[in-house]
């Protein structure tokens, strides 16, 4: 039976949040100069995280290698979207937005898998329409489109943004895919080989696209090896092991410190601020995505508690 506080639960939920965060800082520096290109950048972080999650894996004697011939096609699919379609728009995105933008827009993802499962015939409630409708506007004032004053012309990083965001619609569809999936092989198994399986993808990709491949050199190999080791390998394994020890609502708010650790960090190492409307923006798109949330929990209760009384 799962304890509600655990504090090696507690803390392992807190280490990938912060963790996770980190993820934002790393890439934007490494954006923002050019000392990688995304495609490369992805191939790297899920060819050796996903190798070291293999490994992992195998060490706590997980059946890594049992899995059926249906799900290889779903998996490939999977490091399609959660990859390659992710990491690629992302990656690409924060060469020109910030990394506090690119951490409250990806938190959009339970919106835009709300949006993703009306349009396959998922109940929605007044609740979640309220929420999605007001962190769309937070987003908006994230993006620097509106303002107090109103709307404004000066998008400055509307072009790094629309990609982020087309990066969290990858995101979101990885989600849908793979619930299914997870539920029969397990989390970390799917995560593992939606990974590698992504980083092959991420091979053939240099195929068909013409962007110049920037090797990295020199002190930006530090700064990878972090992203491979840290934020994909360590954030993940301590994910499923929060997973495993604490209730997954606790889990799941305790993911809302990831942007706030970001903007903490941007600040930081990066000098990056927000302005009052942004501010505004940020506490709105949170607010938002926690209604939906709470939402989603009350009904899953709600129809629990049905279900038991039949």
């Amino acid at each position: 039976m799962k304890k509600r506080h655990d504090p090696w639960g507690v803390f392992w939920s807190f280490s990938s949040a912060f963790l996770w965060a980190t993820t934002f800082v790393c890439v934007r520096h490494l954006m923002a100069n050019r000392l990688v290109d995304p495609v490369t950048l992805s191939t790297i972080r899920f060819l050796l995280g996903g190798s070291l999650l293999l490994c992992t894996g195998l060490a706590f004697k997980q059946e890594m290698f049992r899995i059926e011939r249906r799900d290889y096609l779903v998996l490939a699919l999977l490091g399609l979207f959660g990859m390659v379609g992710m990491s690629t728009f992302t990656f690409y995105g924060q060469i020109y937005t910030t990394a506090i933008n690119s951490s409250l827009i990806m938190q959009l993802n339970p919106i835009i898998i709300l949006l993703l499962g009306f349009f396959i015939g998922e109940s929605i409630t007044r609740q979640k329409v309220f929420g999605m409708v007001i962190s769309l506007a937070g987003c908006l004032f994230v993006m620097g489109i509106l303002s107090f004053g109103g709307f404004q012309f000066d998008l400055g990083h509307l072009k790094g943004d629309l990609f982020v965001l087309l990066g969290a619609a990858c995101w979101a569809l990885y989600s849908i895919i793979g619930k299914p999936v997870v539920q029969r092989l397990g989390g970390y198994r799917t995560t593992t080989w939606a990974m590698l399986l992504g980083a092959l993808e991420l091979l053939l990709l240099r195929f068909f696209i013409s962007t110049p491949i920037i090797w990295p050199s020199g002190g930006s190999w530090y700064y990878i090896t972090y992203l491979v080791l840290f934020p994909t390998a360590v954030a993940f394994f301590a994910w499923y092991e929060a997973m495993a020890r604490i209730d997954l609502a606790l889990l799941n708010v305790m993911q809302y410190l990831t942007p706030l650790f970001t903007i903490l960090l941007a600040w930081l190492l990066l000098g990056e601020h927000l302005s009052l409307s942004e501010w505004f923006g940020a506490v709105v798109v949170l607010a938002g995505v926690v209604m939906v949330g709470m939402e989603s929990k009350n009904h899953k209760i709600s129809k629990n508690m049905k279900e038991k009384a039949c």
